[in-house]
């Protein structure tokens, strides 16, 4: 069973911030450098200083960027700048946005989930995580023994129980209203006992999937693990939760750039790529609209990618027969992975014709990701990288099946929109 509890969140006291629009930030995996300082200067509270402090050349194990994270954090408690509530509760969050010109309304709640490991089968991930991520979040975690960003945890509910208790609980006026990149994010207290004993009860029977913070989860698992005895409070983790059957559930691909290990010949690749896909050349110009549709139209019946590998140079790769993928898959990877585009792109395209394992720490400087088609295209036209790689989204049907089973799929397959803002509620051990 899951066991899901509310909990005394620690939250801005604006009566000595003022407005909350000046404190938050993406989640930190997303924030750029240049997006870094920007939030530096919007305001000295801002939670950027805790999540992802700046580093400097002369940063030692004594004062680095985690060691002026807590001292920010104590600072900040101490002076009221963050506040505990004087009661435990859960704290409903809703994020308003608009896709394709249909306003959609995610609705979920703050709470905080007892860690366990994924083989107890109640948790369960969908992707792979990068070492250097783990590592960076533990040293975090460490220092400030707090949860800054909330895990992304989504649950079935296709009867909408949840949802239900928790549009009463928004009938109020809400703690806090954000307007933040073209989404709307509105926050409640709910911190009554017998509607708070309700979600609570719902949920233990359900299973969790982790939609967004796989680093985050598995870092706070380990950390419980070595520190539980002395830190009771770290056996659980903050999270959001919300039901995936409902509407609100967006989900974007991610699509990859490529530079190449070695000088890249453009015909060489193309040469090895039709070993493997029908290849079929642009003759328009490239823009993310009609990337979008060449890949919605192509991709009903056929695993496909777009490859821009700069002006007049796209094309269109159609999967000749997914089954190709089974000789170059490892023993321990399910052959239920042959009919994702992310597993096709990433075993034929960049193991086999690459040499490049991202599941290696050695080869992931060779790939990044890009949500934004025009970022992608841009970071080929620069000389930066050789090859944009954009693909349709998973289903998240796909997503529950695949984890399900057990089965994850390689890092940054899914992208679920929007983020979850970082400083909205955090969670100190007590």
């Amino acid at each position: 069973m899951i066991e899901v509890i509310p909990f005394r969140g620690l939250l801005y006291n604006l009566d000595n911030t003022g407005p909350l629009d000046a404190l938050i930030a993406p989640p930190y995996d997303i924030i750029s450098p240049n997006q870094q300082e920007i939030l530096y200067q919007k305001h000295p509270n801002n939670i950027i200083r805790l999540i992802l402090g700046k580093e400097f050349e002369t940063d030692t194990n004594k004062d680095n960027r985690y060691t002026r994270s807590a001292k920010f954090f104590k600072e900040w408690i101490n002076k009221e700048v963050l506040k505990k509530d004087d009661k435990p509760g859960l704290y409903v969050y809703i994020q308003e946005y608009e896709v394709e010109g249909k306003i959609i309304i995610r609705i979920g709640f703050f709470a905080r989930v007892k860690i366990e490991d994924f083989n107890e089968g109640n948790i369960f991930p969908h992707e792979f995580t990068l070492s250097k991520a783990k590592t960076d979040r533990k040293k975090l975690l460490q220092a400030c023994h707090a949860n800054f960003s909330p895990i992304f945890g989504l649950y079935s509910d296709k009867d909408g129980k949840i949802d239900y208790h928790l549009k009463q609980a928004i009938k109020s006026e809400p703690l806090s209203v954000i307007n933040d990149e073209e989404v709307t994010h509105k926050v409640w207290r709910l911190n009554n006992h017998k509607k708070i004993q309700i979600i609570c009860d719902i949920i233990q029977d359900k299973k969790i999937y982790i939609a967004d913070g796989h680093h985050r989860y598995e870092t706070a698992l380990a950390f419980a693990k070595e520190n539980e005895e002395t830190i009771p409070d770290c056996s659980h983790v903050m999270m959001f939760l919300a039901n995936m059957d409902s509407e609100g559930m967006s989900i974007f691909p991610i699509h990859r750039i490529l530079k190449s290990p070695n000088p890249f010949d453009r015909e060489v690749f193309l040469k090895r790529a039709k070993e493997y896909f029908e290849i079929i050349p642009w003759n328009t110009e490239v823009s993310e609209l009609e990337i979008k549709s060449r890949l919605i139209e192509f991709g009903k019946d056929r695993i496909i990618f777009c490859a821009y590998m700069g002006k007049d140079h796209t094309y269109t790769l159609m999967v000749n027969d997914p089954r190709n993928i089974l000789p170059l898959l490892d023993q321990n990877e399910s052959r239920d992975l042959q009919n994702l585009d992310v597993m096709q792109l990433h075993a034929i395209i960049f193991r086999e014709i690459f040499k490049i394992d991202t599941r290696k720490k050695e080869c992931q400087n060779f790939i990044d990701y890009k949500v934004n088609a025009n970022e992608a295209i841009a970071s080929v036209d620069t000389g930066d990288y050789d090859i944009a790689f954009f693909m349709n989204p998973i289903p998240i049907e796909e997503v529950r099946r695949l984890a399900g089973m057990g089965i994850r799929l390689p890092q940054k397959a899914t992208f679920f929109y929007p983020k979850l803002l970082s400083g909205l509620v955090l969670n100190k051990f007590e």
